[in-house]
């Protein structure tokens, strides 16, 4: 019971700290990645002159209490579910990949239910150039979750492709599941992790993480309501039809940046738990 509880407190620890180091930079991309997504066609400079035009330098900030609320939330139960389920699957499923796949799935559909508000305001946010909280007028239940499908659908995308592709490459760059990584395979295996979330692959079709993040932001924004009233499935095709594949991966290059901000502290700090308290402990 003490290692748990020092596990959990080490977790809330260490994920705010993430949040703290990464959030100032990571939301300056998201914010000028979600609204090239939402002006379908626009490049980065053309994205940064409207935002900057209409707001200043002030504007790359805007939504920052929503994704800031979202993002420090979110360490309260991300890192004991990386950590613990896998460790608790291994009792029952030797199968490591498929332990990982199983984790992803598990936190994917828990996050959904708790960040879709704060990516709902934040996604208001930062695709109006409105000045004030105007946006909170769409705390209702039937408005704060809309895009939670779609949502729900990126995230255990996301985090299946993630923990197995982390697990994949880590242990692989090991010679004993006990080694610490050093710095430069830390280096590697973010690098790698990042590319492989945003596409993996497998024998049968190619699944593009992306886009589902592309068509969030489209369910998500004020005034497009169109998006919203249709499947997934829908919406996929009519990106697609109107603005092909650029359309979809529109913004891939923040979120590719956004993305290894991320790993690389996330790596070695899930590599740390499963050491002491995880899987390669057991």
């Amino acid at each position: 019971m003490t290692d748990y509880l020092k596990a959990v407190i080490e977790t809330q620890l260490i994920g705010a700290f993430r949040v703290a180091v990464t959030l100032p930079l990571e939301h300056v991309l998201d914010r000028i990645k979600t609204y090239k997504q939402s002006r379908q066609g626009i490049t980065y400079l053309q994205s940064f002159k409207d935002i900057k035009g209409a707001r200043g330098y002030i504007g790359l900030y805007d939504g920052f209490y929503p994704n800031f609320l979202r993002s420090m939330f979110k360490q309260y139960y991300r890192w004991p579910m990386m950590i613990f389920i896998p460790s608790f699957l291994k009792n029952y499923i030797h199968d490591q990949s498929l332990n990982k796949i199983l984790t992803g799935a598990s936190i994917g559909l828990f996050e959904s239910c708790i960040i879709t508000p704060f990516e709902r305001l934040k996604i208001l946010k930062m695709t109006n150039m409105a000045v004030g909280f105007g946006y909170l007028k769409y705390i209702t239940f039937d408005q704060i979750y809309v895009g939670f499908r779609i949502l729900t659908s990126r995230q255990i995308v996301s985090w299946t492709n993630y923990l197995y592709w982390d697990h994949k490459i880590r242990y692989a760059l090991k010679t004993d599941a006990s080694q610490k990584l050093s710095i430069w395979n830390v280096l590697v295996a973010s690098t790698l992790t990042s590319v492989l979330n945003i596409m993996a692959g497998n024998s049968q079709q190619v699944q593009l993480v992306h886009p589902f993040d592309t068509i969030k932001t489209l369910v998500q924004m004020e005034g497009n309501q169109i998006y919203s009233k249709i499947s997934v499935i829908e919406s996929f095709k009519l990106v697609f039809n109107k603005y092909g594949l650029s359309g979809l991966y529109a913004g891939w290059q923040a979120r590719m940046i956004g993305y290894f901000c991320q790993a690389t502290l996330t790596t070695p700090t899930i590599d740390y738990l499963e050491r002491n308290y995880g899987i390669a402990k057991q």
